[in-house]
C-alpha cells in the first residue's frame, strides 16, 4: 500500500468575504483541498493554537485590533509556518514592517493563479528545507551537548566570537543564550587568570601560522568548583572575501581530568604507601606489586610477577589453610589474617594480609587486591610494652604490678603449706639529695647499685621489685621466723651502707625497711604491701637506718595522719588557721624590735593546735606550700595594719619551708606580697634552717634573690645542723637564731654556756646579729646580754599571742593616741 500524502492546510486571513471566497476557489482549482478562513487576526491566532496550518495567506490590512503584520508577529516562531502577504499596497513603510516578520512571499493584488501556486510551492519547499536544517542542527546540538562540546568561530579582523553551547561551560551572569556573540577579550575574561595568557598565545599562533592548535585551560572558578576545558581549532582564510576565521570546538574535560587526577593519586598511593599492595589474578598470581611489598618482604621486583605471594604458597601452610582461604574468598569476597613468617633474607617478620575480590559490572571476578601491612615493629613494641608493664625500665626488676601478682602466688602456695611470707618495703633515706646535688643520671646509677646489692643478699626464689622512685619490695616465702625477716632487713641495710663512688664522689646509703608478714598481719597482697609501707614510715620515725615490723598501732597512727590531713585541708579552706606572734626584744633596751609568726589551728573539736600538729602533716600532704603562702601574706598584711594603727614599725619574722624555697620564682612571690600589702621589705625577715641551705645551689641563689628584694634572712635553730662556717660566711644572711636547746641549760650547764658564748662570738666576728630563743629566766637573759646577744625571745617576755594582744603583752600599759 502506498502511503497517502497528508493534504496541505492553507489558512486564509482576509476580512473581505468575497475576496476570501474567490481565493478559496482558486486554491481548490490548484489542488489545495484543505483551507480555512479567518477575518480577524485574533481569531487566526487562536485557530493556530489548536490546528496549525502548513501555510498562511495573510492580508496586511484586516479588521480588528491586529493587522496582518502584527498577526504574523504573534505566531510562535518554533512552528515555522510560512507567511505569504497579500496586499494591494506596496509602500516602503509597509514593506519594511512586513520584512521584520521574515515572510516567505509577497503578492500584490491582483495576482494570477499561476503566481499564487508558484509562490505557495516555493514557500513550502523552503519550509521543508528549513525544517530539515533545524532537525539537523538539533541533532548536532544534542550530540555536542552529550559530548559536552561547543562550537565556536572567531573573526580575526573584528575579534568577534560566535559560539554555540559555550554558555553552559563558561557561564557568565550576562550570557544565558545557547548562541553567544561576544568579543574575544570577553571570552578570555571567563578563562582562569592563570591560563589566560596561554589561551591567548595559542590563538595568536593559529592566526600567524594558520596552524591547528590544541590547548587545555581552566574556567574562572565559581562557588568553589573548578572546570577544565580543551579547545581545538584551525585558521581558515576566505580568498574571495579576504577574511580570516578561527573555527573550532571546545570540550568540557572536567570529569576526565578528575578521573586522571584520581588515577594519578591512586598510583601515587600505590607507589608511596608504606603498606605492600598486590594486584592478583583470579588464581592469586601477582600481576603487579608496589615498592613497599618488596621492601617489607625483601622480594626481588623482577621476579614477583606471575607468581603467588611467597608467604601463602602451599609449602608455607597446611592444606586446611588454603581451604579456608579460598572458601572465604568465594563466599565473603575478602579474607584477612595475621601471619608470622620470614622475609626473603630469613629474618622473622609479622604481617597483616588482606585479600579483597574485585568484580566487573556483571559481578564476574576480574582480579584480587592484596594489602600487606608490616606489623613487625608493632609486635616488637607490644612485647616491649608488655615487658614495661611488668618490669622496671631502669633496673630490670619486677614492678609493682608483677610484684603484686607474685606475692599473691606466694600467698597461695603458703596457704597450702602453712608457711610464712615476709614482705619487706625498703625506702632509701634522703635519696632526693643525691638527685638534687649530683643529678638524676647519678641517681639512676645509685638505684642500679641498690638493686645489685639487694639481689646479692637474696635467694633465687625471692622476688625483688622496684615500686617506683627509691622504693623497693623484697618478697621471701617460707620464712622460718620473725627474727629471720629482721636479719634479712638488717643485712640489706648494712650492705647498702658500704661506700661507693659516683662521678668522683664517695657516697654511702641508708635505708628504712618496713616488714609485714603473712598470715600474721594480712591475707591479701595489697594489704601486705600497704602494711609494710606503713611499717617503713615507722622505721623512719625511729631515726632511719633501721627496720620495723608492722604493729596494729601503726595503722592507727596512719589513720590519724590521713584524718588530720583531710581536716587540715578543710580547715585551710574554712579559715580555721590563724597566726600568733611572739615578741623579740632588744637585749640592750628591752624594747620590742620584732615578732616571730607562729601558726595555730582552731580545730573544731580539739581546740587550739600548735605547729607540731600542723607542719608535719602539711609537709607530708603537700599543703605546706599553700599554707606557707597564706602565712606570708597574712604576716605582711598584719605588720602593715599595726603600722596603720599607729604602732612603731617592727620586723616580722616568717619561717619558710624547703618546698617553698624550691618553688620557682619564690623571691618574686615575696616581692609581689610586699607590693600587695604595702609593707616595706626592710620590715620582713625570712627564716630558714641550716639543713635547707647546705650545699644547695638553688637555695643559695634564692637567698641572694631575697636580699636583692630588700628583705633580711636569718638562720633559724642555729647549732642543730652541721653548718660549714665558710659557707655561712659567704651566705647573704643577717642573723642567726640560737636554738632553745642551747639556752635551756645556761648559765648552770657549762657546756651549753660555752656553746652559746662561742656562737655569739662567731656571729659577732662575721658581722651577724644574734637572736636567742627560749629565754625563760632572768639569769638566762643576763648571761646572754653579757655575751653580747642582740635579741631575746621567750616566755620571760611573752608567750605567742594573737595579733591584737602583741603590743599589750610586751607593753601592758601602752596606750595609742
Amino acid at each position: 500500500m502506498i502511503a497517502m500524502r497528508k493534504p496541505i492546510h492553507v489558512m486564509i486571513v482576509e476580512d473581505e468575504r468575497i475576496v476570501a471566497l474567490h481565493l478559496r476557489q482558486q486554491l481548490a482549482r490548484l489542488g489545495y483541498d484543505r483551507t480555512s478562513v479567518h477575518s480577524a487576526g485574533i481569531n487566526a491566532l487562536k485557530a493556530i493554537e489548536t490546528d496549525a496550518p502548513d501555510i498562511i495567506l495573510m492580508d496586511i490590512r484586516i479588521d480588528g485590533d491586529l493587522d496582518g503584520i502584527e498577526t504574523a508577529a504573534g505566531i510562535p516562531e518554533h512552528l515555522m509556518i510560512p507567511i505569504i502577504y497579500l496586499s494591494a499596497y506596496s509602500e516602503d513603510t509597509t514593506l519594511e514592517r512586513a520584512r521584520q516578520t521574515r515572510p516567505y512571499g509577497f503578492l500584490l493584488k491582483p495576482f494570477s493563479e499561476r503566481e499564487l501556486h508558484a509562490t505557495i510551492q516555493m514557500a513550502l519547499e523552503r519550509r521543508e528545507v528549513e525544517l530539515a536544517l533545524r532537525e539537523s542542527q538539533e541533532r548536532l546540538s544534542l550530540a555536542m551537548h552529550a559530548a559536552r562540546m561547543s562550537c565556536w568561530e572567531v573573526d580575526v579582523s573584528t575579534r568577534k566570537m560566535h559560539s554555540t553551547g559555550l554558555a553552559q561551560f563558561l557561564p557568565d551572569e550576562n550570557q544565558s543564550a545557547e548562541t553567544i556573540t561576544e568579543s574575544w577579550e570577553d571570552f578570555l575574561h571567563r578563562v582562569a587568570s592563570d591560563d589566560r595568557d596561554m589561551v591567548r598565545k595559542a590563538f595568536e599562533y593559529a592566526v600567524l601560522h594558520g596552524e591547528f592548535y590544541d590547548v587545555v585551560f581552566r574556567g574562572q572558578q565559581s562557588e568553589g568548583t573548578q572546570s577544565w576545558f580543551r579547545a581545538r581549532g584551525k585558521s581558515y582564510i576566505n580568498d574571495r572575501k579576504g577574511t580570516q576565521r578561527i573555527i573550532g570546538v571546545m570540550q568540557d574535560i572536567t570529569d576526565q581530568r578528575l578521573t586522571n587526577d584520581k588515577l594519578r593519586q591512586a598510583m601515587t598511593v600505590f607507589e608511596t604507601t608504606q603498606d605492600g599492595i598486590l594486584i592478583l589474578d583470579p588464581d592469586l598470581n601477582i600481576t603487579s606489586a608496589n615498592r613497599s611489598y618488596c621492601q617489607i618482604t625483601g622480594a626481588d621486583p623482577m621476579n614477583v610477577v606471575g607468581n603467588p605471594p611467597y608467604m601463602i604458597v602451599p609449602e608455607a601452610f597446611p592444606p586446611a589453610f588454603y581451604q579456608e582461604l579460598f572458601h572465604t574468598l568465594r563466599t565473603r569476597r575478602q579474607w584477612h589474617r595475621e601471619i608470622e613468617t620470614r622475609d626473603m633474607s630469613g629474618n622473622p617478620i609479622s604481617i597483616m594480609m588482606q585479600i579483597i575480590a574485585v568484580e566487573d559490572d556483571d559481578g564476574v571476578l576480574t582480579h584480587f587486591v592484596a594489602m600487606i601491612s608490616d606489623r613487625t615493629a608493632i609486635r616488637q613494641a607490644e612485647q616491649e610494652l608488655h615487658y614495661l608493664a611488668q618490669y622496671d625500665g631502669l633496673t630490670g626488676l619486677p614492678n609493682r604490678l608483677l610484684a603484686t601478682d607474685r606475692l599473691n602466688r606466694a600467698i597461695e602456695r603458703c596457704e597450702r603449706t602453712g608457711s610464712v611470707v615476709a614482705c619487706l618495703f625498703l625506702d632509701l633515706d634522703d635519696f632526693k639529695n643525691i638527685n638534687d646535688t649530683l643529678g638524676h643520671a647519678a641517681g639512676d646509677q645509685v638505684l642500679l647499685i641498690v638493686a645489685t646489692r639487694i639481689k646479692a643478699l637474696t635467694d633465687r626464689t625471692d622476688t625483688i621489685a622496684r615500686l617506683g622512685g627509691d622504693e623497693f619490695l623484697i618478697i621471701r616465702e617460707n620464712m622460718h621466723s620473725e627474727a629471720a625477716a629482721g636479719n634479712l632487713a638488717s643485712h640489706i641495710i648494712h650492705e647498702l651502707q658500704k661506700p661507693f663512688y659516683i662521678l668522683g664522689h664517695e657516697l654511702t646509703l641508708s635505708a628504712s625497711i618496713g616488714i609485714a608478714l603473712y598470715p600474721e598481719n594480712a591475707h591479701s597482697p595489697q594489704d601486705l604491701i600497704r602494711l609494710a609501707d606503713t611499717a617503713m614510715y615507722a622505721a623512719k620515725d625511729q631515726g632511719r637506718r633501721t627496720y620495723a615490723f608492722y604493729k596494729s598501732e601503726m595503722t592507727e597512727s596512719a589513720t590519724h595522719y590521713m584524718t588530720r590531713s583531710l581536716e587540715l585541708r578543710r580547715g585551710l579552706e574554712k579559715g580555721e588557721l590563724t597566726l600568733y606572734y611572739q615578741p623579740q626584744v632588744d637585749a640592750e633596751t628591752g624594747e620590742m624590735s620584732g615578732a616571730e609568726t607562729l601558726i595555730r589551728w582552731k580545730h573544731p573539736q580539739n581546740g587550739i593546735l600548735g605547729p607540731a600538729e600542723i607542719i608535719p602533716i602539711a609537709e607530708q600532704s603537700g599543703l605546706i606550700v599553700e599554707i606557707g603562702q597564706w602565712v606570708l601574706e597574712e604576716s605582711c598584711a598584719q605588720a602593715r595594719r599595726w603600722q596603720d594603727e599607729g604602732f612603731d614599725p617592727i620586723r616580722i619574722a616568717v619561717n619558710v619551708s624547703v618546698r617553698q624555697m624550691r618553688t620557682p620564682g619564690f623571691a618574686k612571690t615575696v616581692q609581689t606580697v610586699l607590693a600587695n600589702t604595702g609593707l616595706d621589705p626592710k620590715w620582713l625577715e625570712i627564716e630558714v634552717t641550716e639543713s635547707m641551705i647546705q650545699d644547695e645551689d638553688i637555695m643559695i641563689d634564692t637567698l641572694h634573690e631575697l636580699r636583692a628584694v630588700g628583705v633580711s634572712v636569718a638562720i633559724d635553730d642555729f647549732g642543730t645542723g652541721y653548718s660549714c662556717l665558710r659557707s655561712i660566711k659567704s651566705l647573704p644572711i643577717e642573723r642567726i637564731k640560737i636554738d632553745r636547746a642551747f639556752i635551756k641549760g645556761i648559765p648552770q650547764n657549762t657546756d651549753d654556756a660555752a656553746l652559746a658564748e662561742a656562737m655569739i662570738a662567731m656571729a659577732r666576728t662575721l658581722g651577724l646579729k644574734v637572736t636567742a630563743e627560749g629565754v625563760e629566766t632572768t639569769a638566762q637573759r643576763d648571761f646572754l646580754h653579757r655575751q653580747g646577744c642582740n635579741e631575746l625571745q621567750g616566755f620571760l617576755f611573752s608567750k605567742p599571742v594573737p595579733a591584737e594582744q602583741l603590743f599589750k603583752s610586751i607593753y601592758p600599759n601602752t596606750k595609742i593616741s
